[in-house]
């Protein structure tokens, strides 16, 4: 499930795939202005029952967010701050990636600027944007500086207006040539028209959740209310409650919302065949029984579950895919029995239990992105007793490389731009994981196991880990980067598989299992759209054969982020010829 984001080599489809699934993500998340009933939050909620009349938005004209000139619409204020104060909010906003909450904090933010220092503000010629401002992740700036403000609600419905344009432009600038093809204007015209289609839907949540979460922020005493959503257990008599992450403006979900990133994980044979193997190659397990699809995307493990003889198949996708995914299902004619459902599954209804959870949740490094916790919460919700989930089991793996490609690209291409040296652009690049391929001639090390998922006893608290490693050297050579990913395995009972299980094709037959390894391969046929996570060394380790690395991994959430990851990894290096003693402790990120 995971988005192809990171590592990507300039030049590649896969960066085409990243620059469109963001596009695409300021698309669906547009949104119209929206119906509330009055006093929806109680009396406490003054402020934003002004924005509404009984004839639609009661906002006033739209104000400048440097001056105090006022206007009739949001595009000519748009149009005022870019041509007298030297700021094109809009095109600030697509360049840098902002996201909806970013956007409102950025407005609100100008505001106050304008509001404590108007004379400045007047002033302020050319406002320069980095995208890594304190204040657009400070809630404070959530909280409407002007009530009524129209620009809150108006600016994403101007991005709609102008995607055309910008994307065209940005297209030209950024989308690698040769390997990756450019986008033909009616391409972009069908996607923009689906967007159309779906906003209405999009907009009453998004913006819900805005109104929402200011309340909660500023009028609720609720503690912690951004980071963390609390939702119950349906359909028990005492709900239990279930800490998930919440995403601002439903990134997350909107990064999946169009067809290019469906693709390319389609395209990945070895992701999509295991898990068609696996339901074809079973179907006496799936004959007759309810089959819950968490996150459906495309849809095309319901039709497989469905085509395999499930009775019933309940499809859930929280990103605008679905609305593709119920037209596959009937151009497919099994729209009897797979029924498709829009939310999160952390918060929605299903009709009753079911036999067999699917989900293709797997991320970077198996759990970026989070979305195995969803995958719990649903088997904790709506799995019935002796129900399995598919895939039952995952593993993430632990060994070293000798290819020094990662470290040149990272490091040592600063120290030569075109004849310059930019040292400073190092700092602290190498603390970010590449997601890459690597050669399994370059793996110098035993492989071990860091962490064992059986996803029928998991818990989400689970998902955070600390495991020691010893990694042993095959032979004379030097470490320049440890190497991460995963195994997974299918089940017919929900078994556990164990850690002396392989994941050879003749080792999974042998044993009528179903699975598949996202590790480095020799022919490109086997390569997974996951790749490796590479931690690169600033320094190789020069070692003989038999010395070992020791060390301990500790995988973590971001607190911030909940969807990306904190990783460490401190080690010494032992040696058979004895030696100094060598220690690191090294910290890397996924975002």
């Amino acid at each position: 499930m995971s988005r192809i984001l990171q590592g990507a080599t300039a030049g590649s489809s896969s960066d085409a795939a990243a620059f469109n699934a963001r596009r695409q993500s300021t698309i669906s998340q547009a949104y119209t202005q929206s119906e509330y009933s009055e006093s929806e939050f109680g009396d406490q909620d003054n402020g934003w029952d002004d924005w509404e009349d009984e004839d639609g938005m009661a906002a006033a004209d739209p104000k400048c967010l440097f001056c105090a000139e006022i206007f009739p619409s949001a595009r000519e204020v748009f149009d005022h701050c870019t041509k007298t104060h030297g700021f094109d909010f809009l095109r600030a906003r697509h360049q840098l990636g902002l996201d909806f909450y970013q956007s409102i904090r950025l407005i609100n933010y100008l505001r106050k600027q304008a509001q404590d220092k108007p004379s400045e503000a007047e002033q302020t010629s050319s406002f320069v944007l980095e995208g890594k401002e304190a204040f657009l992740a400070d809630d404070q700036y959530l909280r409407p500086v002007i009530e009524d403000d129209s620009l809150l609600f108006a600016f994403e419905d101007l991005e709609i207006e102008d995607q055309g344009d910008y994307n065209h432009e940005e297209t030209e600038i950024l989308m690698p040539q040769g390997d990756a093809k450019r986008m033909h204007r009616s391409s972009w015209e069908d996607e923009r028209l689906f967007a159309v289609e779906v906003q209405l839907q999009n907009t009453e949540q998004q913006f819900q959740e805005y109104r929402a979460r200011v309340k909660a922020s500023f009028f609720d005493t609720l503690e912690d209310s951004t980071a963390r959503s609390t939702v119950s257990q349906v359909e028990d008599d005492e709900p239990s409650k279930v800490v998930v992450p919440q995403d601002e403006g439903n990134y997350y979900f909107n990064s999946y919302a169009h067809s290019d990133i469906h693709q390319q994980m389609l395209n990945d044979r070895v992701r999509t065949e295991g898990y068609r193997d696996f339901i074809y190659e079973n179907k006496d397990v799936f004959k007759g029984k309810t089959v819950l699809d968490v996150g459906c995307g495309t849809g095309i493990l319901s039709m497989f579950a469905a085509r395999a003889g499930a009775a019933k198949v309940l499809s859930v996708d929280n990103s605008d895919i679905i609305e593709k995914a119920r037209k596959n299902i009937v151009e497919n004619g099994l729209q009897d029995v797979i029924t498709l459902y829009r939310g999160k599954i952390e918060e929605i209804k299903l009709p009753c239990k079911v036999d067999i959870i699917i989900s293709e949740w797997m991320g970077y490094f198996l759990l970026y992105e989070a979305m195995l916790d969803s995958v719990l919460v649903a088997r904790d919700r709506f799995l019935a007793p002796g129900g399995i989930l598919a895939p039952s089991q995952t593993r993430i793996l632990f060994t070293a490389t000798n290819d020094e490609s990662f470290l040149n690209d990272s490091i040592d291409y600063w120290n030569d731009v075109y004849g310059f040296k930019m040292s400073t652009m190092k700092e602290n690049v190498l603390q970010e994981a590449v997601v890459d391929f690597v050669s399994p001639e370059s793996i110098v090390t035993n492989t071990v196991t860091i962490k064992d998922l059986p996803h029928q006893t998991i818990t989400v608290a689970g998902l955070d880990f600390v495991s020691d490693f010893e990694l042993v050297m095959k032979h004379d050579d030097h470490i320049s980067a440890f190497v991460g990913y995963f195994d997974t395995w299918f089940t017919r009972d929900g078994q556990d598989v164990g850690l002396d299980v392989g994941i050879e094709k003749e080792e999974l037959k042998k044993r009528k299992l179903n699975g598949f390894t996202t590790g480095p391969v020799y022919t490109r046929s086997e390569e997974t759209h996951w790749k490796q996570t590479m931690f690169v060394l600033e320094k190789p380790i020069e070692l003989k054969k038999g010395d070992k690395v020791k060390g301990t991994f500790y995988c973590d959430k971001n607190h911030m982020n909940p969807r990306a990851l904190d990783l460490r990894i401190v080690y010494e290096v032992v040696r058979l010829a004895g030696g100094a003693e060598e220690k690191a402790d090294l910290v890397f990120f996924l975002r």
